[in-house]
């Protein structure tokens, strides 16, 4: 008789084996990196090109550098953070940008359709969201200010730039005052590096 790995099983277990492999999608782009077409966009690449491999940003926020240098040695260049959007089948992608090179890349959430603000009421902001599906979600604020500002230093904080002094971090904090109409509170949203931090209330809203 013939050897065991010559055996009817043992073929068929092989062919199995060699389908399922072939079958098997390539592994998506690492964590870090972001796939435009064949091309591959990865961390510590330059700006300029993000641009030529993806194509320009669906949206670009800009976070300026503290006015004044005194909240830490050194000088600080501002921050901007690209938002590629491929639509609801695939995640966005999150990149930023600093000094003209990708800092990082990431995601957050599946993308969207761009149709303009619809109805928005307080239960459609998100604590965690972007700035960009804000927009698109709710449109433009009421009013807004931004300013830096320190906050207790939170492990992970997304776009953090560094400067920690007794467990706090600068970042960039704005809050965007939203108007629902008179029968709903004013909502003001807070937003730190991009991010909905918290939605706290105002005041009784009004009609246009």
């Amino acid at each position: 008789g013939g050897s065991r790995s010559d055996s009817p099983r043992v073929k068929a277990l092989l062919a199995l084996w060699l389908l399922g492999a072939w079958l098997t999608p390539a592994p998506a782009a690492a964590s870090g990196s972001m796939r435009c077409g064949s091309r591959l966009l990865s961390e510590g690449m330059l700006a300029a090109e993000a641009v030529a491999i993806c194509g320009e940003p669906d949206f670009v926020d800009v976070w300026p550098s503290p006015r004044g240098h005194g909240y830490g040695y050194g000088l600080h260049d501002s921050i901007e953070e690209w938002i590629y959007n491929r639509g609801s089948s695939q995640l966005l992608r999150v990149l930023q940008i600093r000094n003209g090179r990708i800092h990082s890349i990431g995601t957050e959430g599946y993308g969207f359709a761009e149709q303009g603000a619809g109805s928005c009421g307080q239960t459609d902001i998100l604590r965690g969201m972007t700035k960009y599906r804000l927009l698109a979600r709710c449109g433009e604020p009421l009013a807004r200010v931004a300013d830096h500002v320190f906050v207790p230093d939170r492990r992970h904080r997304r776009g953090s730039l560094h400067d920690s002094y007794n467990a706090v971090i600068r970042v960039y904090r704005e809050e965007w005052t939203y108007n629902f109409g008179s029968n709903q509170l004013l909502r003001i949203v807070v937003l730190e590096n991009g991010r909905v931090e918290d939605v706290r209330v105002g005041r009784r809203g009004f009609d246009p």
